[in-house]
C-alpha cells in the first residue's frame, strides 16, 4: 500500500533534526568558556530557543558560551528562522518527493501565498529578501558600532552580523548580558532592530506582494487583501502597543529617560514581543498590568510566513472580527470591507483556542513545579509559546521538568498551529454524511 506524504511531518521533523543537533554541539567541552559544555538539559532548551527563534536563555550567551557555542547559535537562529517559509519548499523540492495535489495546497496555504509559479521559484525569492535585508541590518549596525561605540573591527563585524541574523529572524538571542539596555539612547540601533524584526515578522507573502507593487510596478497588480490586513493590523498594535507602555512605564522603568528617549524606549518595548525577545529596559521591574499587555503581544505575533510566532495578527483578526459580527447580529464577518471567509473564521478559531489550551496547560505544568508567582511564570509560557523571549529574570532558575516543558511549548509554538490545522484538516476527511441539528442553549 503506497504511504501518504504529509508536508508537517517534514516540518516537525526538520526542527526535531536540527534541534538534536545543536543539543549535541551544544554539549561538547569546546561549546562553553569553561570547557565543560552544557548540560543535556540546559543544551536541549538553548538549541530549542534559538532553532524556534525564541531568545530564552538558561546561561549568559555573551559570557558563558564560546564563540563557538555563539555560532552554533547562531546557525540555529538562522535555520530557524527560515524554517517555516522555507525548509517546507526546501525539502519537499530538494528531496525530490512526488507531492500531491492537496500536498502543495496545504503548502501554500500555510505560507499564505496563492500567486507562486512554482516552489522553488519561491525559495529562491525568499532567501534573496531574507539574505538582503540582513545584509542592510548588519551595514548600519556595523557603521554604529564601529564608528559610534568605537568597537574593533573584528567585534563590530561580529557583533553587527549576530545581531542583524538575530533580530530579522525574531530570535531575541543577544551578545549583551543585558540584552540591548545598553542601547536604550542609541537610535541608529533601536530603529535597525526594530525594522528588522517588523520586516522579519510580516511574512514573506507581503514582502513578495510590496515588492512586485512598488519595484516592479505591474499593470494592473494591487495590493493582496493579505497585506492590507497584516500591514494595517501590525500598525495598530505597535502604536497601541507603544501608547499603553509609555503611559503605565513613564515613572517607572523609563523614569531616567528624556521625553524622546521614553517615546523610542517604549516603540521598541512594543515591537519586540511581536516576536523578537531583545529588551532596552528591565522586563522584571516593569508593572503587572504592562506585562499583561507584552502577554497579549505576544500571544498575537507576528504575521503568517514570516520569522514569527504566536497566533499571527490575520488569526487574531480573523477571531476579533468573527465575535464583533456576531454581537452585532450579522452573517458576515467583516474587516476593511471584505467578508472573511468561514472556512478561515474556523481555522483561526480553531489554532485561538488550541493555543490558548497549550498555554494554560503548560503554565499549569511549570506551576506545579515552581515556586513563583503565577504571573511570572504565566508571563514565560507566554513568552515560549510566542517564540518571543522575553523573561521576567526566572528562566535560569527553572527545575529540569520545567525546561523540557518550555522546549515542548517553544516548538509546539513554532509549527503546532500549521501542524494541527492539517491534522484537523486531515481528520476532516470522513465519509460526507451530513447529520441532523441538535438545538443547545448558549450564553
Amino acid at each position: 500500500m503506497k504511504s501518504k506524504f504529509y508536508p508537517e511531518r517534514i516540518i516537525v521533523g526538520s526542527f526535531a533534526a536540527a534541534i538534536l543537533l545543536g543539543t549535541f554541539l551544544l554539549m561538547l567541552p569546546f561549546s562553553t568558556v569553561d570547557g565543560k559544555g552544557l548540560s543535556f538539559v540546559d543544551a536541549l532548551f538553548t538549541a530549542t530557543s534559538a532553532t524556534c527563534v525564541t531568545g530564552l536563555i538558561v546561561v549568559d550567551t555573551a559570557t558563558y558560551l564560546s564563540k563557538f557555542g555563539q555560532i552554533i547559535v547562531l546557525i540555529l537562529i538562522q535555520c530557524g528562522g527560515l524554517g517555516i517559509m522555507t525548509l517546507s519548499t526546501f525539502f519537499l523540492v530538494i528531496l525530490g518527493k512526488r507531492v500531491s495535489l492537496r500536498g502543495k495546497l496545504v503548502l501554500q496555504d500555510a505560507l499564505n501565498f496563492y500567486d507562486m509559479e512554482s516552489l522553488s521559484d519561491l525559495l529562491v525569492h525568499i532567501m534573496l529578501f531574507t539574505f538582503f535585508i540582513e545584509f542592510v541590518g548588519f551595514i548600519l549596525l556595523f557603521l554604529d558600532f564601529r564608528f559610534g561605540w568605537h568597537y574593533t573591527l573584528g567585534r563590530s563585524i561580529y557583533h553587527a552580523i549576530f545581531h542583524s541574523i538575530s533580530a530579522f529572524c525574531n530570535a531575541g538571542f543577544s551578545l549583551y548580558s543585558d540584552s540591548l539596555s545598553r542601547f536604550v539612547k542609541d537610535p541608529l540601533v533601536n530603529i535597525t532592530v526594530m525594522g528588522l524584526i517588523v520586516l522579519g515578522g510580516i511574512g514573506f507573502p507581503v514582502l513578495y506582494n510590496l515588492y512586485r507593487k512598488v519595484k516592479r510596478r505591474e499593470d494592473g497588480h494591487f495590493l493582496s487583501y493579505h497585506t492590507k490586513v497584516a500591514v494595517s493590523f501590525t500598525l495598530f498594535l505597535i502604536v497601541a502597543g507603544a501608547i499603553g507602555i509609555f503611559f503605565l512605564e513613564r515613572n517607572n522603568t523609563l523614569r531616567e529617560l528624556s521625553f524622546g528617549g521614553k517615546m523610542l524606549a517604549s516603540l521598541f518595548q512594543s515591537v519586540t514581543p511581536r516576536t523578537a525577545g531583545f529588551n532596552t529596559v528591565d522586563i522584571g521591574s516593569m508593572r503587572g498590568v504592562s506585562w499583561l499587555i507584552l502577554m497579549v503581544l505576544m500571544f498575537i505575533g507576528a504575521s503568517p510566513g514570516g520569522t514569527g510566532g504566536g497566533i499571527k495578527t490575520t488569526t487574531f483578526v480573523s477571531v476579533l472580527v468573527s465575535v464583533v459580527s456576531t454581537v452585532r447580529n450579522r452573517e458576515d464577518a467583516v474587516w476593511l470591507k471584505k467578508r472573511i471567509p468561514d472556512r478561515i473564521i474556523k481555522k483561526s478559531i480553531a489554532i485561538f483556542f488550541l493555543s490558548l489550551s497549550i498555554i494554560i496547560v503548560g503554565t499549569a505544568l511549570v506551576e506545579a513545579f515552581e515556586n513563583m508567582p503565577l504571573s511570572k511564570v504565566m508571563f514565560e509560557v507566554f513568552s515560549a509559546f510566542g517564540t518571543v523571549g522575553l523573561s521576567t529574570g526566572i528562566t535560569p532558575h527553572l527545575h529540569g521538568f520545567s525546561k523540557v516543558v518550555l522546549s515542548l511549548i517553544m516548538l509546539t509554538g513554532r509549527v503546532g498551529p500549521l501542524t494541527a490545522v492539517v491534522a484537523m484538516a486531515e481528520a476532516g476527511q470522513a465519509p460526507p454524511i451530513r447529520y441532523p441539528e441538535g438545538e443547545i442553549l448558549v450564553g
